[in-house]
Formats: C-alpha cells, sequence, structure tokens
C-alpha cells in the first residue's frame, strides 16, 4: 500500500485519510487472500484434520468430507468474497480528518465531529500511525489510527498552524530539529543549553 493520501481539495483544507487506491487494493488482497485459502484447503486439511484445537474445525470437517464437484469450485470463489468483504469493511471504516486553519473535522463511518482550533494543545504520532489530539488539560480530543499518517500529518498539521509534538517536520518553511531543540506544547522551538558531561 502507499504511504498514505493527503487531499487537498480547497486551498485552505488539507484531508488526511487512506487514498481510494488504498481502498481498492486491500479489497484486491482480501479477495486473493481468501482465494487462495480456498485453493490450498484441501492440501492443508490433510495435515490439520486430526487437530481439534483449530477454529472453526466442525465446519471445515464439514465442508472437506463433502465430495461434491462444486465444493472444489465454490469453496475458493466463497472466500474470496468473504476476504474482499472483510477488507473492503475494515476500508471503509477507516476515519479520515479534514483540516483547516479553523478546526478538524473527524468522520468515522456515519459520524462526524468537529474539533475547535481553540482546543487544541497538541498533536502527536503514537504507536507508528496513531494520531493523538490533545487539550490543554490532557485530554484526547482524537487517538485512532490514520493509514500513512507516519509521513503525512506531520506537513498537514504544521501547514494550518496546529502544535506538532511528533517526529521533526521537514519543509521549506521549517529547519530540520537539531539535538539542542527544544519544542515546548505550544510548538515553539527554544535552544536548549548543552548538559554537562
Amino acid at each position: 500500500m502507499s504511504i498514505g493520501y493527503v487531499d487537498d481539495p480547497a486551498p485552505d483544507v488539507t484531508e488526511l485519510r487512506i487514498s481510494p487506491a488504498d481502498q481498492r487494493w486491500s479489497i484486491v488482497i482480501g479477495a486473493f487472500a481468501g482465494l487462495a485459502v480456498g485453493l490450498l484447503l484441501p492440501l492443508i486439511w490433510r495435515f490439520l484434520a486430526d487437530l481439534e484445537w483449530i477454529p472453526f474445525h466442525g465446519p471445515l470437517e464439514f465442508i472437506m468430507s463433502m465430495k461434491v464437484t462444486g465444493v472444489a469450485i465454490v469453496r475458493p470463489i466463497g472466500l474470496a468474497t468473504v476476504g474482499a468483504g472483510a477488507l473492503a469493511v475494515w476500508a471503509f471504516s477507516q476515519p479520515s480528518l479534514t483540516i483547516s486553519d479553523a478546526e478538524v473535522v473527524v468522520r468515522k463511518g456515519d459520524t462526524r465531529r468537529v474539533i475547535r482550533r481553540d482546543q487544541v494543545a497538541g498533536v502527536y504520532l503514537s504507536k507508528g500511525s496513531t494520531v493523538v489530539i490533545e487539550s490543554a488539560e490532557g485530554r484526547k480530543l482524537f487517538d485512532d489510527e490514520i493509514e500513512g499518517a507516519k509521513k503525512t500529518a506531520g506537513p498537514a498539521f504544521t501547514s494550518h498552524g496546529y502544535p506538532w509534538e511528533g517526529q521533526p517536520v521537514i519543509s521549506p518553511s521549517h529547519r530540520p530539529l537539531d539535538q539542542q531543540d527544544v519544542i515546548d506544547r505550544g510548538g515553539h522551538r527554544h535552544d536548549q543549553p548543552d548538559k554537562p558531561q
């Protein structure tokens, strides 16, 4: 999958979300994984038939005991459909952030929530691509994974003036952070004096 998707539908708005191409690829990958399991299941079942601890052992045993020719065709197609459906649900339920100078609009499924700019004290990454937006009181206003946020969230938020506490932002308007730099919760850079050795 690509590194993420930053869409700029208007000059003053940045959208951070999984890309439509990544959504399509997710569905294709799910379909191929289901198809592969459906095709390889008879070969694998020879080794797994005696293991009672396997999840869904009873239904699998029933399906594998059927000697109907059509099952050999329906099984891979059915599992491809299940795989595609499962990853489609995942891909289309991913949250999106629409970032402007005044607010961040959070959308997940049919839910829409607005976080005003004056509520935001800091934005950072936690655990890979999980974007966290915090209030001045330390309350997490948003804490969810955004596909590709590791590379795109910093520039998306700083371009609208939000205090970014994540990884160093390298853009034409910002110099890379030195080891001597400290960024406070308001997003201001301060030089840190050398520590005694």
